[in-house]
């Protein structure tokens, strides 16, 4: 698809298209702001964006997905059910941990399959499909 909304973007895609460039400027970061406070983690969006996932870090992981679907969904695209349920289990998720927190198993195995479903959305496997980038 053509990226003129409705479809999704990658992580990646949001990574190099905000004011820090190098890409052109996507203007659905506007309505966050790329140096807005990420919950709690002492970071802005862009920055946790940028953050790589050390040891598998399911703050992270969590979180880059997370940044994409909830700019994709500012950008136009149509969200699911499942999708809407994953953003709101994970707001919740970051309204109460920190990178640094230890996460019981429990919290974790609910993390990392949470940050599959969002992947599957940004890379366009489930919901409106991928832009072309």
């Amino acid at each position: 698809m053509p990226c003129a909304g409705g479809c999704t973007l990658t992580p990646g895609y949001w990574k190099t298209h905000s004011r820090y460039g190098p890409a052109p400027y996507d203007e659905t970061w506007a309505l966050i702001g790329e140096d807005t406070l990420f919950f709690l983690s002492g970071q802005s969006w862009y920055q946790v964006l940028w953050t790589p996932p050390a040891g598998g870090n399911a703050y992270y992981i969590l979180a880059q997905q997370y940044i994409a679907a909830k700019l994709n969904i500012l950008n136009g695209a149509a969200s699911t059910p499942a999708v809407d349920s994953a953003i709101a289990w994970a707001t919740n998720f970051f309204n109460t941990y920190e990178p640094s927190s230890s996460l019981s198993r429990t919290v974790r195995n609910q993390a990392i399959p949470t940050a599959s479903l969002l992947d599957r959305y940004n890379n366009g496997y489930i919901g409106p499909g991928h832009c072309s980038e």
